[in-house]
């Protein structure tokens, strides 16, 4: 065991160095390689690499390989893989991983394009015609730029390839490297698929006739005009009215009621009193309102809005998937893209924060018919984004109206029912019926609410295309609904495709990309972007799609915006008419002869000696050590046997970029050793296996012994990522059993812990996306931020790198020990530390030596020892810490101690002559 041990630790001494260098004259990974030679490293990737590993790099996030060679893309940076013929050698592959821009494959060379007003865009050009030119960005590869030839002063041809160069330094070993080849070179033996071009259709469009179907719904014309919208769910209704003075202030309902666009610009409601002069009109508004306030028994109050549960409220609304609909807002509260976004108005005049958190969490009681869906929010973040919501803007004064007359309130119920209100708002059993002689088969499209004559008794505030739109289905009405258009219809008025792409329609914008996140990276967009809902019908079963669309239910956790709740009755068309629609070709696929002996074929391949599904995907909610895919067990329940087998011979082709690897590329096996590489046969017992579901037996590499990685004879380092620190961070271990993590992000000293060093093994294992595992419960663990900085105007913490320091990384000593370095300001620093035991004491100790380098004088710093705790002064030179430990400052100097608890800090203010000062700190357990 302890001979174990040591080959761990040197081990992993030699990935430091060979992912990080020691000095400037070390050699990058990608230099070694194209040292080694094309030949040679073809030879042994095709001995030694293991393509199942391989196929798992290729689609993991921090290669990206996805983005630019998807399956069946003919307009991306790099070209379809699945294409690849006999020509690409063993060699030929090498070369192109190793050194791209020797020889570029005909079709996607690159250009640099130079415009009038001086812009520079580098990429592969896509698309041409006598007037645009279409490049695929070579810094974003999923972005096109579109450029009018007008535009275009140059376009010169680049003998730079846009794969990038150092591609290799993204690995972290040759063994990698050799497996990705291996991979490559197996998708070159195979023939290309068929392709399913359907699911990549782009640049479809809604015709006019059924967006004016939707705008129809949205404006509730069949209120009126009777008929049904053309969707499949039942029309829009308006919002609730019953004790409408309760939820929503008296003073805001008489500004709408007035002029409500106004008020909410973009809103369905129409004036229906604009056509009267301002005295009959005030009179009017005011009688309504009275009329409604008499239907409410409570009284409307407001409450003081919490700031902290505003910025938590904030967070929420740009995170879960507000912003798909409604405009994201800047740190003013100001709407940043209002031209896109369905208006929220003046939400602060409107709601109390009680009336808003109610409304949010169960939206449905107010507006039944779902087109303000339910968020599933929990009460307290409900709470929170209604104290973002309201604080965001600013209140109003209320006016009083809980006096009116019976006259009054008599006069506003009249008017009520006499303008309209009653006709989208029914009270009781005052439910109009529509007038035959306004039916849509007795009305002139250009006429009445379409007429732009101000003098019309009900105005809506209608642009051009919404008139052309509306016009065309009004003109078009006797025309029956195909299908297709009907389900276009449904998901208009609900507006999926502000979410979902169908079909080449819809999907996130590129202005709200980036507030779709995701827990988990490695996924790539598909971690964080609504999935696709082309062929949906044919992939789910209607069960499962039941469950996900009515109860919520969901499978990927680590999408953090939410699939919103319509209510049963809205969405249960949809699912019909999914399933009804879509097909696809259906697959050849064989029944197994021996079932109990194919379930154990099929355990043998969902493990880590068969494809290693495992790796990736969750396994009876337990998640994969690489990034936590959709639960392996979960399957069969979810999706259509179809689906499931042309999705296995071909991911891109239903679900482009996706991180799934193709393990049968061209129709052949990557495991030839396995039931003799049959790809219908392999594919089937996966199938039989995964029927078990949650009994399904468990899978080779599920459960992963923990590694330890120990210091004895010298200090260990290991760069990986670290919790609360990140990818930069550098962990050491010293034999002296104390141990500390570098933020080489943020230049501080973020952890520190006695005993074991760390388990590797999330990191080793999971494609270097793992988080490093302290051997330790006992984590001391210091704030975000430079330890070195100025006093009066420090750096803002946040997540990212401060602008001002500089890392310039480490010296290693005899024992491995490192000296880090950084600057700044043109400060040099030296942080050394070495551990040591106390001969008085016995007490394990490190002792911290810093050197501070400056060719001026410098006043005004101050140097942060530790923070994030209790702080305890025992003597001018020695403090405690609340978890025990102690720290001693060099004599030289006196801390000082600010703020309380955990928001406490002990740092020194420093004052640096010419040349270098000296700073020792001895951290003792």
């Amino acid at each position: 065991m302890q001979s174990l041990k040591a080959i761990i630790a040197i081990s992993a001494a030699c990935v430091v160095c060979a992912i990080s260098g020691l000095n400037a004259t070390a050699q990058t990974l990608s230099e070694s390689l194209i040292q080694e030679g094309t030949a040679p490293l073809a030879v042994a990737a095709r001995e030694q690499g293991d393509a199942v590993r391989g196929a798992i790099l290729f689609s993991q996030q921090k290669l990206n390989c996805v983005k630019c060679h998807q399956s069946g893309a003919a307009d991306l940076l790099g070209p379809d893989l699945n294409l690849l013929d006999q020509s690409a050698t063993d060699p030929y592959i090498v070369e192109a991983l190793l050194m791209p821009s020797k020889v570029i494959k005909k079709g996607y060379e690159g250009v640099k394009i130079l415009t009038f007003d001086g812009a520079v865009v580098v990429g592969r050009v896509v698309q041409e015609d006598a007037t645009v030119l279409v490049v695929r960005d070579n810094t974003d590869g999923s972005r096109k730029i579109r450029l009018l030839k007008t535009e275009v002063d140059r376009v010169a041809p680049s003998d730079v390839s846009t794969m990038p160069a150092d591609l290799a330094n993204q690995l972290e070993n040759r063994q990698q490297f050799l497996d990705l080849c291996k991979y490559l070179m197996d998708l070159a033996a195979t023939s290309p698929t068929e392709q399913m071009a359907s699911s990549r259709e782009t640049g479809n469009e809604i015709s006019d006739r059924l967006q004016g179907l939707a705008l129809m719904d949205q404006f509730r014309c069949g209120q009126c005009h009777g008929g049904p919208p053309g969707n499949a769910v039942s029309p829009a209704l308006a919002p609730n009215l019953d004790s409408v003075t309760s939820r929503i202030a008296p003073d805001y309902l008489m500004r709408f009621v007035s002029d409500p666009q106004k008020m909410k610009p973009g809103t369905s409601m129409p004036n229906v009193l604009g056509h009267l002069d301002d005295p009959t009109r005030d009179e009017s508004v005011t009688a309504i309102v009275a009329y409604l306030r008499s239907r409410s028994e409570a009284t409307f109050r407001r409450e003081p809005i919490d700031a902290a549960a505003a910025k938590r409220g904030e967070e929420t609304f740009h995170r879960i998937g507000c912003v798909a609909c409604h405009s994201p807002r800047d740190e003013r509260g100001n709407e940043t893209l209002p031209e896109d976004s369905v208006s929220l108005g003046d939400l602060s005049g409107k709601y109390s924060l009680s009336s808003l958190s109610e409304f949010l969490e169960n939206p449905h009681i107010a507006r039944p018919s779902g087109r303000m869906p339910n968020m599933k929010l929990t009460h307290w973040e409900a709470v929170d984004l209604a104290s973002y919501l309201i604080g965001a803007i600013g209140g109003n004064e209320l006016l009083d109206v809980e006096n009116a007359s019976p006259e009054l309130v008599d006069q506003g119920r009249q008017l009520y029912q006499s303008v309209g209100c009653a006709n989208c708002h029914p009270t009781g059993s005052d439910r109009p019926v529509p007038d035959p002689q306004l039916t849509l088969t007795n009305v002139e499209s250009r006429l009445g609410c379409l007429s732009t004559n101000p003098e019309r008794k009900i105005q809506y505030e209608f642009n051009e295309t919404e008139r052309k739109q509306l016009t065309a289905a009004i003109d078009n009405q006797s025309r029956v609904l195909q299908p297709a258009e009907q389900l276009q219809v449904t998901m208009l008025t609900l507006r999926c495709y502000q979410c979902h792409q169908r079909d080449g329609i819809g999907g996130v914008s590129a202005d709200r990309d980036l507030y779709f996140h995701s827990d988990d990276p490695n996924l790539g967009p598909q971690g964080r972007i609504p999935p696709t809902l082309s062929h949906v019908g044919a992939k789910l079963q209607p069960k499962w799609m039941r469950q996900v669309m009515v109860s919520g239910r969901a499978i990927r956790p680590y999408v953090q915006t939410r699939m919103p709740q319509y209510g049963i009755a809205n969405v249960e068309p949809l699912i019909e008419m999914f399933q009804q629609l879509d097909e696809l070709p259906a697959p050849q696929w064989v029944d197994v002869a021996d079932p109990k002996e194919a379930k154990k074929v099929g355990t043998d391949l969902v493990g880590s000696n068969g494809l290693n599904c495992v790796a990736c995907h969750t396994f009876q909610q337990k998640p994969a050590q690489t990034m936590p895919g959709v639960d392996l067990t979960e399957m069969a329940e979810r999706l259509k046997r179809d689906w499931f087998e042309l999705y296995m011979r071909d991911p891109q082709s239903l679900s482009p970029g996706t991180v799934m690897p193709s393990f049968w590329p061209g129709g052949k096996s990557i495991r030839p050793e396995i039931l003799d590489g049959d790809t219908e046969q392999q594919i089937a017992t996966v199938w039989l296996y995964l029927q078990d579901g949650r009994q399904a037996r468990q899978p080779r590499g599920l459960v992963i012994e923990p590694m330890e990685l120990l210091a004895e004879n010298e200090a260990v380092m290991l760069r990986r990522n670290y919790q609360g620190i990140g990818k930069r961070g550098i962990g050491v271990g010293y034999p002296g059993q104390v141990n500390l993590a570098f933020d080489a992000e943020q230049l501080r000293l973020a952890m520190l812990w006695e005993g074991k060093f760390a388990d590797p093994g999330a990191a080793w294992r999971g494609q270097g996306a793992g988080t490093v595992r302290p051997l330790s419960r006992e984590i001391i663990q210091f704030p975000s931020g430079p330890d070195l900085d100025e006093a009066a105007n420090p750096w803002v913490v946040d997540q990212g790198r401060p602008p001002r320091h500089h890392f310039k990384g480490y010296r290693l000593d005899d024992l491995q020990r490192p000296t880090f370095r950084y600057e700044f300001d043109q400060i040099k620093v030296s942080d050394y530390a070495v551990d040591l035991v106390d001969d008085s004491t016995d007490a394990t100790v490190l002792k911290r030596q810093l050197q501070f380098e400056t060719d001026q004088p410098r006043g005004g710093l101050v140097f942060r020892i530790a923070g994030g705790q209790a702080i305890e002064k025992i003597n001018e030179s020695l403090f405690r810490l609340n978890n025990g430990l102690q720290i001693r400052i060099d004599g030289r100097y006196r801390a000082k101690i600010s703020g309380d608890g955990e928001a406490s800090r002990l740092f020194i203010p420093l004052q640096l002559s010419a040349g270098v000062t000296a700073l020792e700190i001895d951290y003792i357990w």
